[in-house]
């Protein structure tokens, strides 16, 4: 009786076929993954990932000099600026193609939250490479979704189905908060860290920013 409920739970390592990662940008940012990129505001994260962005949605480079081959979509989603008057005209300052790069329009649908179906939904309709939230912060619950770790783990794992079944990129923008003496992941999102473990990579100094982590789905 052991033995059956063992062979119908477990699945043998041996019969995994191990697959290689797809990195969108060679060792920060992965295809199917999560990314965490975080820093104090006015560190540059947001201007690193326009600049990412343009050269993905015209087919340039990667801040390493790697070439990206075929444009790619882009979903950026930000909270912090105006769509017309601060996105399009910096996105237009890095070069980007911004028939290629595309947003939920709050105002007309409003209270976007980080696992919302209509982010799902956009991903399928549009079929991006690349999705980014910014800042995480700005589309929580009210209940403080990341303090939680149960519910951050669940928001965590949704984000990372999603990641995987459409394969994009996924990348989170977050502010540290000011807990000073304190490692920037713990000062970041709370009780995120006990939810998903985080690989610390240090980028090339291309561009000024805090280092962007890949959580691996759970």
């Amino acid at each position: 009786m052991a033995d059956k409920v063992e062979k119908r739970i477990l699945t043998l390592y041996s019969d995994v076929q191990a697959t290689s990662v797809h990195w969108l940008w060679y060792p920060f940012i992965a295809v199917g993954k999560i990314t965490l990129l975080q820093g104090d505001p006015g560190d540059g994260k947001s201007t690193m990932m326009m600049n990412l962005i343009a050269e993905l949605s015209k087919g340039g480079k990667t801040p390493d000099g790697k070439p990206v081959g075929t444009p790619q979509r882009v979903i950026y989603q930000c909270s912090e600026d105006g769509v017309s008057d601060t996105i399009k005209p910096r996105l237009e300052r890095c070069g980007a193609d911004c028939r290629k790069v595309a947003f939920i329009n709050e105002e007309t649908y409003s209270g976007l939250t980080l696992d919302d179906e209509r982010i799902r939904q956009a991903i399928i309709e549009f079929r991006p490479r690349l999705v980014v939230i910014d800042p995480i912060q700005a589309y929580l619950g009210s209940d403080s979704d990341l303090q939680i770790a149960g519910r951050a783990r669940k928001l965590m794992q949704r984000l990372g189905m999603w990641a995987s079944v459409y394969d994009c990129a996924i990348v989170l923008i977050g502010h540290l908060n000011k807990k000073e003496g304190t490692k920037g992941l713990y000062r970041s999102l709370g009780s995120i860290r006990r939810a998903t473990p985080a690989r610390r990579r240090k980028p090339e100094k291309l561009w000024r920013s805090r280092l962007p982590r890949t959580i691996p789905k759970s």
